[in-house]
């Protein structure tokens, strides 16, 4: 009983986050009784799986949510790290952004930006002429609907993604929007973490160094690349950036 009224209550709530009626889901901070786990979550999508979750962003027609996860996908950042994204950080002349910020929360519950905790985290990183043509989409959109709101988004100064009140969002929200469309598009489980074990699978089995792969997702070494990304997928072309895209490709 309490299972049924939980899970119907959270997904009232989700479709709210999803539509950005709220910011984030109350019922996640809820405590459920332990009980077996049913569904396993996925660690990392193949190349098929990942194009058919980006087709549903699109289909789901939040040009904002679309161009988040579109960069999680080309990129393989940190979801703390999209989070924080100023336009100044966006290069679309050279195709490439500066990682140099996180988003976090602090020991007050409070929204805060912080530098990276390693040295390797602050990166530049290629980007291909999609993702390049829906981040600018998004840029266009943010301009119009949010000085409807009353809000200049004009300068560089301005983060990426934000809530409608335009202050930066709890990084747990991403969590509710992936679940929603997981749901709502009956696909496989994975986290906002899977992008980035997706990104490093598909660069190794389209023949990118491990050294390339570990520099591009800003670890430290590359003991972790090898250890937690052992298992790609098989096939192999070549290249990061635009390579990644074309790889994507369906066609």
């Amino acid at each position: 009983m309490w299972d049924s009224i939980r899970k119907q209550t959270g997904q009232i709530l989700a479709y709210g986050v999803s539509m950005e009626y709220i910011d984030s889901n109350p019922m996640r901070k809820t405590i459920r009784p332990k009980h077996k786990e049913y569904e396993v979550k996925r660690k990392f999508y193949t190349k098929d799986e990942l194009n058919t979750l980006l087709d549903a962003f699109r289909d789901f027609g939040n040009t904002k949510q679309n161009a988040f996860f579109r960069l999680l996908a080309y990129t393989g950042m940190r979801k703390s790290e999209v989070l924080a994204l100023q336009w100044k950080d966006i290069d679309m002349f050279n195709k490439e952004l500066h990682v140099n910020k996180t988003v976090a929360i602090d020991e007050h519950k409070n929204i805060i930006i912080q530098t990276p905790k390693t040295k390797a985290s602050r990166r530049t990183i290629s980007l291909d002429k999609g993702t390049l043509a829906i981040l600018n989409d998004w840029k266009i959109q943010q301009r119009t609907e949010y000085l409807k709101l009353g809000y200049n988004t004009s300068s560089e100064e301005q983060h990426v993604f934000t809530t409608l009140k335009n202050t930066l969002y709890i990084p747990n929200t991403v969590n509710d929007w992936l679940r929603y469309i997981l749901k709502k598009y009956n696909l496989p489980r994975i986290t906002p973490h899977g992008f980035r074990h997706t990104h490093a699978s598909l660069l190794l089995e389209a023949g990118e160094s491990v050294k390339v792969v570990q520099q591009r997702l800003g670890h430290e070494n590359s003991k972790v690349i090898l250890d937690i990304y052992a298992h790609i997928t098989n096939n192999a072309p070549k290249k990061t950036g635009q390579d990644f895209a074309d790889m994507m490709a369906h066609q």
